[in-house]
């Protein structure tokens, strides 16, 4: 999906992904549930928020979505919105429950690294020289502009897999390196409920008839496209192994704040108190230019907005340079480190490991939006859909919630 500067410039900031939440809830929500799955081409012309992005690192948490669209919208009207934004909040939720499936993933891709380095048809996916066009085109398009439509996404990882026949893990890595708003659980998941692993049985097969009225029949078939509906090898039952944790932010007097870029939306934070933010992305997993560029400009202006509106004791740190976060705790006498908790993913050992290594007291806050919603993500999403209404009752704001 083709997106413009302004877009990039606004999505990256507080402020600015405000203005585009504002933006689409004027001019695209009321339209959304009808015309969401349509992919035309760009930002201008789909019906998607776009926000992802921002969601993702928490610069727009979704409880102020909520709270915006609740002044304007009965939940009838929305609903089909809202649980787009509770798939996210799923998704984690569901890895949380069984954080051994990240583990295999990425144990899996150790395993598939030969394979990458001799396979011609994964040469020629990554670099959009299938013959397909329509794959080819989202391929560009990805490595260009850092993000794919939601029903796109579906139908490309569709083709990787039964029609190009290539491992889902390598296309989830694909995916997890060159999206602007990829994140461990919905990108992996995602891939892994398309490859009909996430649900014995249940796989996404993507038709061209389908791909063609969602895109307006922008797309040329030279053949008549053919997809395997064999099951994909690999199945096994994760149980879940979540423990509900609610938030144990510090009492201390003597306190300070750690910021990392997995969570920015800075709500536990009090005023003026010290704070150390992370400065620059952390890429373990070999993410692309154009996506560590995005993520050190979301840095970027998240220390300017610490230190404009909360607090003006702001250190910053980089994880090549981890030692500056044990000289920040020296400098103000901190007896405690207060941190949103990592999610599975790229943060949730290091984060005990830097306690240990240099001896920190760190205590750990949890969203509530993340806890009420997690103790319902251990099976299917319905489970928790079940408990939708009543979870986001409470941030609802205006008298339009009706019939609940």
């Amino acid at each position: 999906m083709n997106l413009n500067e302004k877009y990039y410039e606004s999505i990256i900031d507080h402020h600015g992904s405000k203005l585009l939440l504002e933006n689409f809830v004027n001019e695209k929500l009321p339209n959304y549930k009808s015309k969401r799955n349509f992919d035309f081409g760009t930002y201008e012309e789909n019906c998607v928020s776009g926000l992802s992005p921002a969601i993702g690192r928490r610069i727009l948490n979704e409880k102020d979505i909520v709270k915006r669209i609740s002044n304007q919208f009965s939940y009838g009207q929305v609903e089909k919105f809202i649980d787009e934004i509770c798939w996210r909040t799923y998704w984690k939720g569901w890895l949380e429950h069984r954080p051994q499936v990240w583990y295999d993933y990425l144990d899996d891709l150790k395993q598939l690294y030969p394979f990458k380095s001799d396979n011609v048809d994964y040469k020629n996916a990554i670099s959009g020289n299938t013959g397909l066009e329509c794959f080819d085109t989202w391929v560009n398009q990805l490595l260009k502009f850092g993000y794919l439509h939601n029903h796109t996404r579906m139908w490309f990882a569709s083709l990787w897999i039964f029609h190009l026949k290539l491992p889902w893990q390598l296309g989830a890595e694909f995916f997890y390196q060159n999206l602007i708003d990829a994140d461990s659980a919905s990108n992996t998941l995602s891939w892994r409920w398309v490859a009909g692993l996430q649900t014995k049985g249940k796989k996404y097969i993507a038709t061209m008839d389908n791909i063609n009225r969602f895109t307006n029949n922008r797309f040329s078939f030279s053949n008549k496209l053919m997809l395997s509906n064999d099951d994909v090898a690999g199945y096994k039952y994760y149980e879940p192994t979540y423990v509900v944790t609610k938030s144990n932010p510090s009492k201390s007097k003597n306190k300070g704040y750690l910021i990392i870029e997995e969570d920015l939306s800075l709500v536990n934070v009090d005023k003026n108190c010290p704070i150390i933010i992370q400065s620059q992305s952390y890429n373990k997993f070999g993410q692309s230019e154009q996506v560590e560029s995005f993520s050190n400009k979301t840095l970027k202006n998240a220390i300017e907005y610490c230190k404009n509106e909360i607090s003006h004791n702001v250190s910053t740190f980089t994880w090549e340079n981890a030692e500056l976060i044990e000289k920040w705790v020296k400098t103000y006498s901190l007896d405690e480190i207060e941190i949103i908790a990592p999610t599975v993913g790229k943060y949730e050992k290091i984060i005990p490991k830097l306690s240990d290594r240099f001896n920190l007291n760190i205590s750990y806050y949890y969203h509530d939006w993340d806890t009420s919603f997690w103790k319902y993500s251990d099976k299917g999403f319905f489970k928790m859909k079940k408990q939708i209404k009543k979870i986001i009752s409470q941030f609802w704001e205006t008298p339009l919630f009706k019939n609940f």
